[in-house]
């Protein structure tokens, strides 16, 4: 039973896998039903050729479920395209050759044992019965559950609060170790709704990617972003911008070309940053559209590096500029015997790669000096800056250029950070 086999598998090493064959209707018509079944058990059996612990669950009207283990997201879609190269075949039947193609969507099952309800595999089915990039398909399973109420009241007030100016963009400043100084920020969304309160950031964008809302969010945050800067450099701080981009958008090639054009248009540089896991859905279109942003001038950066189960095959192909150590290693630097091992490594490794290396989660004073010695580029936390509006951004900026003159000893956040460096020189 599949649900007997789930134990074996580590918490997020547990995915379970849709198979559908398209224009199947048509093959079982030419071939007949008895052909046809065979056909799906051949396949079944190639499954398990390439992934010996798949366990085969339903098999329905042209699609197979199956349960896999695999070390990572990045590991499991692998593992899932080699499938299709075996399952994908011209099947020749008195005389006529039939194309046999599938799509594959997956993904991670809780760690605890159970049954796996039928509308997760109809989920998983009804996503590949609806054009999209990708031959394999990575899935939020709670993205398959209905939304609630809220969410529905949320998702109707959306579109109203971007046109009445509920939604702004706090800026988290970076700092410059090699110059001493904040040279560049990353934009983030906030809406603090009079109905809801203030929204999570994760939820808003996970709701927006439910029902393409997602596209004209990210366009108005670019808009914004560069309306915001406008206004850093008319206050002498033309700070280098990036802005968050939604895995659903890299493979869309409409959309990037627009994106491109908002982001040539403004004054200053506006730079994106992504997730590892943003390109599992069709790498190869996502690495093409994020070459064109090279090509453009826009720089890239890879967030949270670490925390997405790394492909190393992904990291040696993009187009990337910046290197993002995710804060769940740099929080424990001082502590761990491992995460110095590890932020070193990547650090070393984004060097060797010409990238240069942003430490994410900097709140303190010891990690900022490991970091340095490390020879990290740029650092964030809240040690330098917690995320705040424009305005506050610039008087920021404005205390931190005064509290760069030797004859000014004001406390500040800046200039705590260039004590620090000084002091560990």
């Amino acid at each position: 039973m599949i649900e007997q086999r789930l134990a074996q598998w580590g918490a997020g090493q547990t995915y379970f896998a849709v198979v559908r064959f398209g224009r199947f209707g048509g093959f079982r018509d030419i071939v007949g039903l008895d052909i046809a079944s065979a056909t799906l058990a051949d396949c079944a059996e190639r499954i398990r050729a390439i992934i010996d612990d798949a366990q085969i669950g339903r098999v329905g009207y042209g699609s197979i479920e199956f349960v896999f283990g695999a070390v990572d997201d990045a590991a499991a879609a692998e593992a899932l395209g080699r499938c299709l190269d075996r399952l994908d075949r011209t099947i020749r039947v008195d005389g006529i050759e039939c194309r046999l193609s599938g799509t594959i969507a997956f993904t991670a099952l809780a760690a605890q044992p159970g049954p796996i309800p039928d509308t997760l595999g109809d989920g998983l089915a009804s996503t590949l019965a609806r054009p999209g990039p990708g031959r394999v398909r990575l899935v939020d399973a709670a993205a398959q559950a209905p939304p609630s109420v809220e969410d529905l009241d949320i998702l109707r007030a959306l579109p109203r609060a971007l046109a009445r100016g509920e939604l702004s963009l706090h800026y988290q400043a970076k700092f410059n170790c090699r110059d001493q100084t904040v040279t560049a920020a990353e934009a983030l969304l906030r809406w603090h709704s009079p109905v809801f309160g203030a929204l999570p950031t994760d939820r808003i964008i996970a709701l927006a990617e439910r029902t393409g809302a997602v596209r004209d969010l990210t366009v108005w945050v670019v808009q914004q972003v560069a309306r915001d800067q406008r206004a850093m450099i008319a206050a002498g701080h033309p700070l280098a911008i990036s802005v968050n981009l939604s895995g659903m958008l890299i493979a869309d090639d409409a959309f990037m070309i627009e994106l491109l054009g908002h982001i040539g248009a403004a004054s200053g540089p506006i730079g994106v940053e992504i997730t590892e896991t943003a390109l599992i859905s069709d790498p190869e279109a996502a690495i093409r559209n994020l070459n064109a942003c090279s090509a453009a001038g826009v720089s890239v950066a890879i967030d949270d590096f670490g925390s997405g189960l790394s492909s190393l095959t992904y990291l040696k192909r993009l187009p990337a500029d910046e290197l993002k150590i995710d804060r769940v290693f740099v929080s424990g630097l001082t502590h761990s015997h491992r995460d110095p091992l590890i932020v070193r490594a990547s650090i070393d490794l984004a060097h060797a790669l010409e990238m240069t290396v942003t430490a994410e989660g900097v709140d303190d004073p010891m990690a900022l000096s490991l970091l340095r010695v490390m020879g990290c580029d740029m650092l964030q936390g809240y040690f330098i800056s917690r995320p705040v509006p424009v305005p506050e951004l610039i008087r920021f900026m404005d205390s931190e250029r005064s509290h760069l003159r030797p004859d000014d000893h004001h406390a500040g956040p800046g200039w705590r950070v260039v004590e620090a460096l000084r002091a560990r020189r």
